[in-house]
């Protein structure tokens, strides 16, 4: 991995970040890397275009998140997978809690393992499917996971009354494509969709920010 273009892509982010940051998250590419190829963890097999493509994808969300959730917060990533975008925001936000939610076992072995090699001390990864947990937490998020339409009625339960639902989107228009057919599913709820601009991609990304979203009656 090219630390170099790690460091330029926090800086432009404008995410803080030491040596122990950097040497977790290049720990980390190293373990995706290894396991990759048994694993198919992610498709694109060169460190830096993970670095760019997923790292810094996820990261790219960081201002978002601290504007939304405060310390002390319990955030869920759903369908967590390699860990996007669970692994990088709780390297990122040591002063939240993630729980990474994922039902595949050979990926839940992953993910501990890189818990484990990290050194991180705010994650853990919960082995069971999302319609089977029984926490609540201030936030949920999720990347390149089902359309929110699709699982709706399993996330909601996982949110505090007051909870936020931050999903990683694609182009704004496929993401208020997305948010009509939930609508039409009987679902309410007030929605920002934010841009966001990952360092060195062209490729347009958003984030669908929920609140108060509820089931409606009848």
């Amino acid at each position: 991995m090219d630390r170099e273009l790690l460091v330029s892509g926090l800086e432009r982010i404008g995410i803080p970040f030491d040596d122990g940051v950097l040497g977790a998250i290049d720990t980390y590419i190293s373990e995706i890397m290894l396991f990759n190829p048994v694993y198919k963890l992610v498709g694109d097999k060169d460190p830096d275009e993970i670095l760019i493509r997923h790292v810094l994808d996820c990261a790219a969300a960081y201002p978002v998140f601290m504007r939304l959730t405060k310390p002390g917060d319990a955030i869920a990533d759903l369908g967590s997978g390699a860990g996007f975008p669970g692994i990088v925001l709780s390297l990122l936000l040591p002063d939240r809690s993630f729980v990474l939610i994922e039902r595949m076992q050979r990926r839940v072995g992953f993910l501990r393992g890189v818990i484990a090699r990290t050194g991180i001390g705010n994650a853990e990864v919960s082995d069971r499917d999302i319609k089977e947990e029984k926490r609540k937490f201030d936030a949920v998020t999720a990347r390149a996971f089902h359309p929110l339409f699709d699982v709706a009625g399993d996330v909601l339960p996982l949110l505090q009354g007051d909870g936020v639902g931050i999903f990683y989107k694609g182009q704004r228009a496929n993401a208020a494509s997305e948010l009509e057919v939930l609508r039409g599913e009987g679902f309410s709820f007030d929605v920002t969709i934010e841009d966001i601009r990952v360092p060195y991609l062209d490729e347009r990304r958003t984030i669908c920010v929920l609140r108060n979203w509820k089931k409606d009656e009848g």
